[in-house]
């Protein structure tokens, strides 16, 4: 009975100290997006969800399956990262879905309907590269690997048969189709031959010929057509190969001159799996098609498509049909035509709404049935050149134009920078700020501004009231709206909330493609898409630069944002700047504004000019400094001394440090030092420096013993990370080490360095105020840990007012520490608040899918082993090496967020609150206030008892003070 009693005491106990979020806080103030990246295949599901679902495939390892309806999820699979999860093919047909990943290494059969792994098999052959795979009936299917051809049962991936391809010539394996009942297996040897190996479906090698074709190389394009055609494309003569696999011994050449086409470069081919025909096509340009159809004897043109931009040949009831989109301002066409008599199909034609910042299409998949009249209905899907899928229905009516169900901005997740914007103050505030912006004007001028400045205030209060009261009248008109795909705030104006909590958010992606997001809901605002801009690339890090060169705060002045890339054909710069708020281009065309020299390095002047606008100087091959815009170089040659500029040479491992010197009419950039990081022995890869808009509270920290640690402040310190592998006697082969520099990127000076041995990366760094964070996974241990410095000037301060690295104080004293991190990192941000007194937070990409808030106080390095005294009353707490790691501190509960690349915090008008996006596969964004929200009453407060509270005082204030001046008074009588 004791014991029944103890277990429910503790029971209730546990009830009362946990937390939880309400089912009704989620989405209140964060939202989550979910994508899938670019689509590689894409089906109709042709299962139980006949027509409702599309089944995709992605290059960023994803396979998913997307409502036709709306455009959401059904289910989604991320796969696993780097080669493993790589999807090399995907096959669906019937209720058959399979992914043969890893370049062969993995075969997975997945239902349609759930998402759900129905086996997984590991094929044999360690030799990766290309492969394929045929379905050879409803219980078999090959597939193809560098080594081997092996057929597996559908239902259980029980190995039937294998097959050992031969290896002679240097063969390389790129192609596997079925006709009739035979496997054809097709092999390259570059300047050689083609190599065919016939296989039976049961699994037995029927013939392997060679054929000749010395034109051959790793540039030709070669696509299997249906009939039994492999059919080449050759770039240097503009010439399609054709070999027939079941009998031909020769390749028949066709000239695109012969087909009456003028090639240029950049010719592909494409081909149409939805029929049994034997048709590919060439695209000559974006918006030029030709289909062309292949026989015994070679290649005959079809159909010349000019001004098509996407097309696909599909068969309904025996009728094979040849659908097309030509795109024109701001529509599409789709046209289908019958095969068999080249006629047109009026009833299919429409015209589509289509916004200019999608590009071309390039790809459609179309699902054609019959109505209940018997006519023929379709629906089809539209990949855009901005990696956008889109949703037409056909409209009711044949004079109406297509519509638009659904898209997907698939370009959100290759999210490259971030910036969170101001929103800009409302128009009555703006008149305030025009009232006491100019000190010019006299009285009376000053009164009529704010009579009438009131005067508009009472007139939209009124106006507000008004709708307030006539607002049931409207509301089946918003849910018609919000049924059509519009919002409830799609047309809220943008302005600034009371507490500044509400922002635009600037996203610039890998795919050329600049998004303005509302940080209240997620919903794009304005895009703009640049087919001409690519990102920095090197060592396979993208990027792509986002400068805020003026923000809300300059009323009347607009904010102004630049993007810094460079042109994909010619590798020169390439700039756009732009309104954050509105999207508009500012200073620039608005396709952008392509520059004559490429870019070595770029950074901002230090300056505002007098329209409050910072200025961008963009490094030239040959040192010449460039300002961009033009206007802003008036300020440069006013400060032109104390612009300063670093560039760190990864393939030579040395990090050049420049000044600004005049040279005639222009400026250019003069070596003053250089740092030898040994290429031989270690490799850059990464540099890491502080963000600009960082607010600093305190210059120091005070001590158990009232003494001020004052905090070694240098803005102008970077962050260099290396990683080398080094030779030790004591291990049987290479350990990899991690060097960290601390570097000063004025004068070059190294304020420390630190070395990891047996310690490898990848790293993620994050540095702020005077510490630096960092991980590593540690091979001496087997474990992922973080590493702390925190840099202090000493009990002296040199300098308060200002630091200048010249006149920089003696060498700082650097405290350090490391912990264990019990799960694997992704990255890692800090917190950023206005004016930096809120608690510092860091959050941490948590591969499993979390976004876990930790306080800084945790990766103190001056926690003591044994707390005394001094500690005790600072408030440090004891060290304990690992980290916890909280469920409660999973600030996107159960929202999982997969293959996050990166997180960008802002603050917000409140000092306690600091907003946090996410993004990568996933956007999510939300708020935390690490120090708990000690500027904002809570929502439970309870306003009318305090009231009372108040009323009471006041009443017994008046009413004491009556009585007391009736008691003076008797007593004055008396």
């Amino acid at each position: 009975m004791t014991g029944n009693f103890l277990f429910l005491l503790i029971f209730l106990q546990s009830l009362l100290l946990s937390r939880a979020l309400f089912e009704d806080q989620i989405g209140k103030f964060d939202w989550h997006q979910q994508y899938v990246g670019r689509i590689k295949d894409i089906f109709w599901d042709q299962s139980f969800h006949a027509g409702k679902r599309l089944l995709v495939s992605s290059e960023r390892h994803v396979l998913a399956s997307v409502h036709s309806h709306n455009g959401s999820l059904a289910w989604r699979k991320v796969l696993e990262e780097g080669k493993r999860g790589q999807i090399d093919k995907t096959l669906y047909s019937g209720n058959v879905l399979i992914t043969v990943n890893g370049g062969g290494q993995f075969v997975r059969k997945w239902n349609p309907g759930t998402g759900i792994a129905d086996w997984d098999v590991a094929l044999p052959g360690s030799k990766q590269g290309r492969t394929d795979i045929a379905l050879c009936s409803k219980d078999l299917v090959a597939v193809m690997t560098q080594e081997t051809l092996v057929g597996l049962e559908t239902r259980s991936g029980k190995q039937k048969w294998s097959i050992t391809l031969p290896q002679s010539n240097q063969v390389v394996y790129t192609l596997l189709t079925l006709s009739g009942t035979n496997l054809y297996v097709i092999g390259q040897s570059y300047g050689k031959q083609v190599t065919i190996v016939t296989v039976d479906v049961e699994g037995v090698i029927k013939s392997t010929r060679s054929v000749p074709s010395s034109w051959l190389s790793a540039n030709t394009q070669c696509v299997m057509s249906d009939g039994g055609f492999l059919v080449c494309y050759r770039s240097e003569d503009q010439s399609l190969q054709v070999l027939s696999l079941p009998e031909g011994q020769t390749f028949k050449t066709t000239s695109l001159q012969v087909l009456g086409l003028e090639a240029s470069d950049g010719v592909t081919i494409e081909t149409s799996k939805k029929t049994d025909d034997p048709y590919i096509f060439l695209r000559m340009s974006k918006d030029h098609l030709v289909l062309v159809e292949i026989t015994a004897q070679g290649a005959k043109l079809k159909k010349d498509l000019p001004k098509i931009c996407a097309a696909q040949v599909t068969s309904l009831d025996d009728q094979s049909m040849l659908f097309t989109i030509e795109r024109s301002p701001g529509e599409l066409k789709m046209r289908v035509y019958d095969l068999g008599t080249g006629g047109e199909i009026a009833d299919l034609y429409q015209t589509i709404t289509y916004l200019p910042q999608h590009g071309f299409p390039q790809r459609m998949e179309v699902l054609l049935f019959k109505k209940r009249d018997l006519r023929i209905g379709c629906r089809f899907a539209i990949l855009s050149e901005d990696y956008s899928m889109q949703m037409v229905l056909k409209a009711e009516r044949d004079a109406a134009p297509g519509k638009i169900a659904w898209r997907r901005e698939e370009a959100l997740a290759y999210v490259l920078s971030v910036e969170m914007i101001d929103l800009p103050v409302s128009e009555n505030q703006a008149k305030y700020e025009d009232e006491f912006g100019s000190h010019k004007d006299d009285i009376a001028t000053m009164f009529i501004k704010r009579f009438k400045t009131q005067f508009s205030q009472l007139k939209t209060y009124i106006q507000q009231q008004i709708q307030r009261l006539q607002g049931h009248r409207h509301h089946h008109h918003d849910i018609e709206a919000m049924a059509e795909g519009g919002s409830e705030d799609e047309d809220e104006e943008l302005t600034r909330d009371e507490f500044n909590l509400n922002k635009l958010i600037v996203l610039v992606t890998g795919a050329g493609k600049i998004y303005g997001v509302r940080s209240t809901n997620g919903h794009i605002e304005w895009e703009h898409f640049f087919p001409e801009l690519t990102p920095f690339n090197r060592y396979d890090q993208q990027k792509l630069l986002l400068f805020v060169q003026r923000t809300t705060a300059h009323f009347p002045n607009p904010p102004q944002c630049t993007v810094v890339g460079k042109h994909k054909l010619t590798g020169n710069g390439f700039l756009f700047s732009f309104n954050p708020i509105s999207g508009e281009p500012v200073d620039t065309p608005p396709g952008g504004q392509m520059l004559n020299y490429r870019i070595v390095q770029t950074s901002m002047v230090g300056e505002l000019d007098d329209h409050f606008l910072r200025g961008i100087l963009l490094l030239d091959p040959s040192d010449q400094v460039h300002v961009f815009p033009e206007k802003c170089s008036s300020v440069l040659r006013k400060t032109y001394k104390s612009q300063f500029m670093f560039v760190a040479d990864r393939d030579t491992g040395f990090i050049y440090g420049y000044r600004t010197v005049p040279d005639r009419e222009k400026f250019i950039m003069e070596k003053v030092w250089t740092v030898n990081l040994q290429k031989k022995q270690q490799t850059i890869t990464q540099v890491m420096g502080k963000r600009p808009q960082e607010q600093v509270h305190s210059q120091g920290r005070v001590l158990g013993d009232r003494s001020v640690l004052y905090k070694y402040l240098n803005p102008n310190l970077v962050v260099v990370v290396t990683e080398g592998e080094i030779q030790e006697q004591s291990q049987k082969g290479p350990s990899n080490f991690i060097n960290m520099y601390l570097l000063d990127s004025v004068t070059g000076h190294m304020v420390f360095h630190c070395s990891h041995k047996r310690a490898k990366g990848p790293v993620t760094v994050v540095h702020s105020e005077n510490w630096v964070l960092y991980n590593y996974f540690s091979q001496k241990s087997r474990r992922h840990e973080i590493a702390v410095l925190e840099l202090y000037e000493g009990k002296d301060q040199t300098n308060s007012s200002a630091f200048s690295s010249f006149s920089s104080p003696r060498q700082p004293l650097v405290l350090r520490q490391s912990y264990i991190m019990p799960l694997y990192i992704s990255t890692m941000a800090t917190t950023i608040t206005e004016k930096g007194i809120t608690s510092k937070q860091l959050i941490f990409a948590l591969r499993l899918g979390g976004l876990l808030a930790l306080p800084k106080a945790l990766l103190d390095p001056r926690r003591p082993l044994l707390p005394t005294q001094e500690t005790m009353e600072e408030g440090t707490i004891p060290y304990i090496p690992e980290l916890p790691v909280n469920a409660e501190a999973i600030i996107n509960y159960n929202q999982s967020l997969y293959n996050v690349q990166g997180i960008h915090t802002s603050p917000a008008g409140l000092e306690s609150t600091s907003l946090v996006l996410s993004y990568g596969l996933d956007l999510y964004f939300t708020r935390v206030q690490p120090s708990k929200m000690f500027d904002v009453l809570k929502e439970d407060f309870d306003y009318f008892f305090i009231s009372a509270v108040l009323l009471g005082m006041f009443v017994v204030t008046i009413v004491t003070q009556k009585l007391s001046a009736r008691r003076a008074l008797s007593r004055a009588w008396k």
